[in-house]
């Protein structure tokens, strides 16, 4: 018995990733550890302004309870795989390699919920391809031509 790690972020991509992920886990006997990962955005620029300090509790919150969603409309219950969701705060990729560090296998979707849509692999897809410490997948949408 082994741990499968896979990155979620509510997009289409990640979903499959999941369901795909949940499958490769029920059939190997593995854990399944869900992964999302936030970020409080960086803002710059030549004028000091004073921005409150964001409320990490209810971030975290509102994040788990998406997550929760999204296993739940997946079904990953309803496939016997023990499942753990851990969010972590910081950039996606450098996130799910650290985690993956004893994993048996990382799953990622090919694209995210980001703003460009359009590439072919997503730059967290594209940096586990290069950094992950185990074997990887990366799931696609639909096939390209």
């Amino acid at each position: 018995m082994g741990t499968i790690v896979v990155g979620v972020d509510g997009s289409q991509c990640s979903r499959k990733a999941l369901s795909w992920a949940t499958d490769e886990a029920a059939l190997r006997g593995a854990d399944l550890l869900i992964v999302h990962t936030w970020q409080i955005p960086v803002m710059a620029g030549s004028e000091m302004v004073y921005v409150a300090p964001p409320n990490r509790a209810a971030i975290r919150t509102d994040v788990r309870v998406g997550v929760q969603t999204l296993v739940d409309e997946t079904g990953v219950e309803g496939r016997g795989v023990p499942y753990t969701i851990e969010l972590a705060e910081g950039r996606a990729g450098a996130e799910l390699v650290r985690l993956a560090a004893t994993a048996d296998l990382l799953v990622v979707g090919s694209h995210g919920a980001g703003t460009v849509h359009e590439l072919l692999l997503g730059s967290t897809s594209n940096y586990c391809v290069h950094h992950a410490p185990c074997p990887i997948v990366v799931v696609r949408t639909k096939a390209t031509k």
